[in-house]
């Protein structure tokens, strides 16, 4: 491109992503169509040669955090709101109420 040939690079630019495309749809095609999306994304790591790599800490696993947002999550000391009854409720013998009443 910097010597002003940009026609070629483009030319050469879609020749190597269909070449990619191919090659991917190659390694891929031998995988089960409807595989769940964390197969899928391993066959792609293997691809691109990329590891999802998880930091190991001492101590905390789905156990320990569970409990910890339980832990944070619940009050100890909560009561339910006790029910109010409205004198227009505990009043009214119809089942409408006038918008005079809701006021």
């Amino acid at each position: 491109m910097r010597a002003g040939r940009v026609e070629e690079a483009g030319a050469l630019a879609k020749r190597i992503g269909s070449d990619i495309t191919s090659q991917c749809k190659g390694r891929l095609k031998n995988k089960d169509e409807k595989m769940d999306a964390r197969k899928m994304w391993d066959a792609v790591r293997k691809l691109t040669g990329r590891q999802q790599e998880f930091p190991e800490i001492d101590g905390i696993n789905a156990e320990s955090l569970n409990n910890h947002y339980v832990t944070i999550s619940t009050d100890p000391n909560y009561t339910a709101p006790s029910s109010k009854q409205s004198a227009v409720c505990a009043t009214s013998d119809s089942e409408y109420v006038t918008v005079f009443e809701g006021f």
